[in-house]
């Protein structure tokens, strides 16, 4: 599997090593109330919040960092949030610290010196690499979502596909119908319940009875959900469950541990697909066809999730 990647623009990375060297003014501490300025599918954002955001987009150089434009960027942040933990296409914590050290060993930092710069800016250690980890998994998404933009052209596909099959060798692929089945962990009881809800997961996957009686299954556990994923062939499989996917042999993947519990896949379905789209989208990946275009990408995912998201402000009707 492809480690997950994060990238600073160069000028932000250069603003954060500059701090590094000039020094950042420390933020005057001040008492205050921690409020819910807006919820987003569940997910509450704070006035705290949206002060670490404002922070850290000065300290990256934005212009114009201002309260209304860090809202708006928390806002996007929980709608990749809320999709991401839908998708099951988190980044692991050990991909975001890797990244985190990465980051300022590429800015010719130490991870303490890294993690004064963000404390003394207002941005904080766990807000930065929270926002690492949804960039990660968001990135991750996308490559899943679009990958068919990058499908070879028919210049290059029909050639290479008619030799394939003038070798008899027309390229295929593994279809797979999946499930995801959770065991909720709530946030403030991870570091006391994780390992407990890993162990029942764990128990349950080995006497899964099938995706027909998945959701008959869950009822009989406590916070248990079942989330119907679809259809995705192996090229398009998330990279947080592809090894998983690929590895599994009966009806279930391993369990893993995500931001939202223990979980694993159910597979309901493996085929093989050897259609004229399967054959250019495994040809594609064999070119590694690049990077999806992520900013227009990016916006027209988030557009979408905006137009059937809950977006409430409290106090206000």
């Amino acid at each position: 599997m492809n480690a997950a990647r994060f990238t600073v623009n160069a000028f932000a990375a250069a603003v954060i090593a500059t701090a590094s060297i000039f020094g950042v003014p420390a933020q005057t501490a001040f008492a205050r109330t921690v409020d819910i300025e807006v919820i987003v599918n569940n997910v509450p954002i704070t006035n705290d919040d949206i002060a670490k955001r404002k922070a850290l987009l000065r300290l990256m150089g934005t212009k114009g960092a201002t309260d209304a434009k860090a809202r708006e960027a928390m806002i996007d942040q929980a709608l990749k949030q809320s999709e991401i933990a839908f998708r099951g296409a988190s980044v692991t914590q050990t991909e975001v610290d890797d990244a985190f050290q990465n980051f300022a060993n590429g800015n010719n930092m130490s991870v303490a010196q890294m993690s004064s710069i963000l404390n003394q800016a207002g941005v904080g250690v766990e807000h930065f690499k929270f926002f690492i980890a949804v960039s990660m998994s968001w990135g991750q998404l996308l490559r899943a979502r679009y990958g068919a933009n990058t499908l070879l052209p028919d210049d290059e596909f029909i050639p290479q596909l008619e030799a394939a099959e003038k070798e008899g060798k027309k390229p295929e692929t593994t279809e797979y119908l999946l499930k995801r089945i959770v065991f909720v962990v709530p946030e403030k009881e991870r570091g006391s319940l994780l390992g407990k809800r890993k162990n029942e997961a764990e128990a349950a996957r080995k006497k899964f009875p099938g995706c027909d009686q998945a959701i008959s299954f869950a009822a009989t556990m406590n916070d248990v959900t079942v989330i119907d994923l679809g259809r995705f062939l192996e090229p398009q499989l998330p990279a947080q469950w592809k090894d998983a996917v690929i590895k599994s042999s009966g009806d279930t993947t391993s369990v893993i541990t995500t931001p939202v519990g223990a979980e694993f896949l159910a597979v309901c379905e493996r085929k093989t697909a050897n259609d004229d789209y399967a054959a250019r989208l495994v040809l594609s990946a064999k070119e590694d066809s690049a990077e999806v275009d992520t900013d227009a990408e990016s916006e027209k995912y988030l557009e979408e999730l905006r137009d059937k998201a809950q977006i409430v402000t409290p106090g206000k009707s």
